[in-house]
């Protein structure tokens, strides 16, 4: 049997599996946050899963700051809401304020750095990696990739939805704005470092208003409450294991191509878990004469969004274009054209993947106006969609079909014109 004729009552078996155990992850072990003992439970769980189904299961373990990767906005708040009181007794402290504020930003956040990280606490999380091997000599390797932690909610955008979410960061970025501009003014009719007078005076009083916006940037993520993390991202989780297990379950091995499914821990703390992955294996995906391709799914939800992420993290890391094509192809296959887009505001585990050299693609099924689930305690078992997961699964077995076919050389004569 052919992958893609696994018959259409197991494929809606493999959806029902992905579904309830979503629901039994939740249920039974608790909170996911990185490095939590719910995270490390349920990574166990993964691994015993995989154990049915996999000729090898491998289970890594690393160091991981889970409150560093937002510790950025602590920053902005204490330092942005100091600057405005330092501002009327020496203005030129003020560009000192906005320095210690954007600098942990750009490390941490837009660069995905560890800056942060050896100023907080550490736990140990770890990945899960499913080994399904072929029947023959090892050619090709697939890598379905989803991460298995959730992340602290983001309190605003629950509070308020994506307008709010929003606007509290806008905000917050009009109000470092103004900082700079009143001191720099501050500093040219005043003096750097004497106080403020006349009309400077008075620009600086009208500063206060944005007080409130700095210090509500505290709760931008709230560490107190980490959310469900139903499809962001135990969808991806599942898929991957879905997915061999309907190979096994069919009676499906390939003749030259490994199916792995790779559970990455900490992807919420700044693709911890996948920065490790590459560390741990640097040769794993660059053996000679394997043609090694990893798919990292997000957030499979919202079907009219799904999408291949051919740049990822911030925008600043490309994707493996051929990686893309394939599944952009295999999809046309299934009726769905999908565009290629970026990530412009945060990352993927595929962007780790890349950066490592490894060729892979991400691929999400989200609205970039983020519905008020993402990220929240709304992110639930009960708010699946197994048509996107049923979909998302054909196209999975497709791209698997394909990929053993044709590996890469695949993307050189693809069926579906790209996007740019």
């Amino acid at each position: 049997m052919k992958v893609t004729e696994i018959p259409a009552e197991e494929r809606e078996k493999s959806v029902s599996y992905i579904c309830d155990e979503i629901k039994n992850v939740i249920v039974n072990f608790g909170d996911r946050d990185p490095g939590s003992e719910g995270e490390n439970k349920a990574l166990d769980y993964m691994a015993d899963q995989l154990g049915e189904t996999c000729d090898k299961v491998d289970r890594d373990k690393f160091k991981v700051a889970p409150h560093a990767f937002f510790g950025w906005t602590y920053f902005v708040a204490v330092f942005m809401t100091l600057a405005v009181p330092i501002y009327f007794l020496s203005p030129v402290m003020v560009f000192v304020c906005i320095l210690l504020s954007l600098v942990p930003m750009i490390f941490q956040f837009v660069l995905y750095a560890p800056f942060l990280d050896p100023l907080f606490d550490k736990r140990e999380s770890g990945n899960v990696m499913g080994t399904y091997s072929p029947s023959g000599e090892v050619r090709r390797r697939i890598i379905i990739n989803g991460h298995s932690d959730a992340v602290y909610e983001w309190h605003w955008h629950y509070i308020g939805g994506y307008k709010m979410f929003l606007s509290s960061i806008i905000l917050v970025i009009l109000g470092v704005v103004y900082m700079f501009a009143i001191a720099l003014a501050a500093c040219v009719l005043c003096g750097p470092f004497g106080m403020v007078t006349g009309n400077c005076l008075w620009i600086g009083i009208a500063g206060i208003v944005f007080v409130p916006f700095f210090l509500a940037f505290w709760l931008f993520a709230d560490t107190r409450k980490v959310v469900p993390g139903a499809n962001d991202n135990l969808t991806a989780c599942y898929m991957a294991i879905a997915a061999v297990k309907a190979l096994k379950d069919n009676g499906i091995r390939l003749e030259n191509t490994e199916v792995v499914a790779l559970i990455t821990g900490s992807e919420e703390a700044g693709l911890r878990g996948a920065t490790a992955f590459v560390k741990q294996h640097p040769d794993y995906a660059r053996e000679e004469n394997v043609e090694t391709v990893f798919i990292t799914y997000e957030t499979l939800r919202e079907l009219e969004y799904l999408g291949i992420y051919d740049r990822d993290l911030n925008g600043t890391v490309k994707n493996d274009r051929a990686a893309c094509e394939i599944y952009k192809k295999c999809a046309a296959r299934h009726g769905m054209d999908l565009k290629f887009g970026s990530v412009f505001a945060g990352a993927t585990d595929a962007a780790a993947f890349s950066k490592g050299g490894y060729r892979a693609t991400s691929v999400a099924a989200m609205n970039p106006e983020v519905d008020k689930y993402y990220h929240t305690r709304l992110d639930n078992y009960d708010n699946l969609s197994p048509e996107c997961l049923s979909k998302v699964f054909d196209i999975t077995l497709e791209f698997i079909e394909e990929f053993d076919k044709n590996g890469f050389a695949s993307a050189e004569t693809s069926d579906a014109p790209s996007e740019e």
